[in-house]
């Protein structure tokens, strides 16, 4: 039977600014066995980095914590954060003086520029309100919201009574509530008919930890945060060594 397989992008596929060739060529043997490969990403479809991806070959793609599901190019689900949900999220920026990012599907925008933590700030086009980014951009859909700096527990817990929160050490991710990595993956686990032990997933963050707790095979980069390791089936060598690649050799690849 064929694996489902899902790669986070950041510090997994992707590391150091690019994909090592033997993660590369793991993959490709893969799908040439006829096992399914996707990214099941955070980030939106809008800030994914094709251009370091350019030479990976993908079945499909996942992006903003489940928000955004393409197979092998077409849309086959799409979720758009509601325009009260991203002022509740532009408030409470407001409220703690941060910056935000919105991620959309074709588009990134920033909301409260001026208190953004310089590491974020990338000349994108910044917007003062949800009835200014419908007048300036009608055809937005926001996948998800990026805080430019840490949120306090008394902030995220004020959030997550309608949002989604997950809190990092630098930044916090929010979105729709009911969606997640893991969402996206039962999607397209009935979608191909696979079984959960042929379900596979490779990440190394806090934001992968639903991701991993929903397959069958739970892989963590060698490079991976120690707490999310706890969760591994199996841990491969660092990222950048080509993490990724030897999972795929050791657990997917025929001779």
């Amino acid at each position: 039977m064929k694996y489902l397989i899902f790669l986070d992008i950041d510090g997994t596929l992707l590391s150091r600014g690019g994909v090592p060739q033997r993660t590369i060529s793991a993959i490709q043997k893969a799908i040439e066995q006829g096992n399914l490969v996707f990214i099941n990403t955070g980030r939106s479809k809008g800030n994914i980095p094709f251009s370091h991806l350019s030479d990976v070959p993908l079945t499909g793609i996942v992006a903003g914590l489940g928000a955004y599901i393409e197979v092998e190019g077409q849309v086959v689900f799409s979720h758009a954060m509601s325009n009260e949900e991203i002022a509740f999220a532009m408030q409470i920026a407001s409220e703690i003086r941060t910056g935000l990012v919105l991620e959309g599907e074709q588009i990134l925008l920033d909301y409260l520029p001026e208190y953004m933590n310089p590491h974020w700030r990338q000349n994108r086009p910044a917007v003062e309100s949800v009835e200014d980014m419908d007048r300036r951009f009608p055809s937005h859909r926001i996948s998800k919201i990026s805080f430019t700096n840490p949120i306090s527990a008394e902030a995220a817990e004020k959030l997550g009574t309608r949002l989604g929160v997950i809190s990092h050490s630098t930044y916090a991710e929010i979105f729709s509530k009911g969606l997640s990595k893991a969402t996206a993956m039962d999607f397209l686990k009935r979608r191909f008919a696979i079984a959960d032990d042929h379900v596979i997933a490779m990440g190394d963050s806090h934001n992968d930890v639903e991701m991993l707790r929903a397959a069958g095979i739970a892989v963590v980069m060698g490079d991976g945060n120690p707490d999310v390791k706890l969760l591994a089936d199996f841990i491969s060598i660092p990222s950048h060594e080509g993490g990724v690649g030897q999972a795929l050799e050791v657990l997917v690849l025929q001779p």
